[in-house]
């Protein structure tokens, strides 16, 4: 068996060292990101409800979070997901967030021609969606980095525009799902801060 010379070694566990250094302080920016849409999305529901007017944002008023084509829920409970592996996690997060600026601009689209004047709604949608897309971009190189391959591909589908009414509540509906994602993908990040610390 080849003995490898003691220099080439050395080189070899360094630059090993430097990858996974490297790959620690992309996880902490990620998981850096998804505070800050976790709390972005936060002030983006409640600015959402505010510009709604009633019933939204009223003691009565219920809408149950729904899932569209391109758009699941969690597929588990956050307790459930600890079961899952790292590659499962990052696969759903990066197809939610590669989806989520198709989902956030139609809400953009509807709430230009419903409420024209909410420039600060219309500026939170647009924040928002990019930053979505930052944090998938950044999903993908920390899989790429890991060695998992993507998930399967699923194409987002919007929900077609209806009444008045019709769009508000998709467009609640989606702003619920991205907080949901935010926190989720924050506490996933979470996980794999702890495994690689910088």
């Amino acid at each position: 068996m080849e003995v490898l010379p003691v220099d080439f070694a050395k080189r070899l566990s360094s630059s090993s060292s430097r990858s996974q250094q490297e790959l620690a302080i992309k996880i902490k920016k990620t998981h850096n990101l998804t505070i800050v849409l976790q709390n972005g999305s936060k002030r983006l529901l409640k600015e959402y409800i505010t510009c709604q007017g009633p019933p939204f944002g009223t003691p009565s008023f219920s809408a149950s979070i729904t899932p569209f084509p391109g758009l699941p829920l969690p597929s588990l409970s956050a307790k459930a997901r600890l079961d899952l592996s790292d590659a499962e996690r990052l696969q759903e997060d990066a197809l939610a967030f590669s989806n989520l600026p198709a989902f956030l601009t139609t809400v953009l689209r509807q709430q230009t021609l419903l409420n024209p004047t909410a420039t600060d709604l219309h500026q939170q949608l647009d924040t928002s969606q990019m930053q979505c897309l930052g944090l998938a971009n950044n999903l993908k190189s920390i899989m790429a980095s890991m060695g998992i391959m993507p998930g399967p591909a699923v194409p987002a589908e919007p929900p077609e525009e209806g009444s008045t009414f019709a769009m508000k509540t998709v467009g609640y509906q989606i702003c619920q799902l991205y907080q949901v994602w935010a926190s989720q993908s924050q506490e996933d990040l979470a996980l794999l801060v702890a495994k690689y610390p910088v």
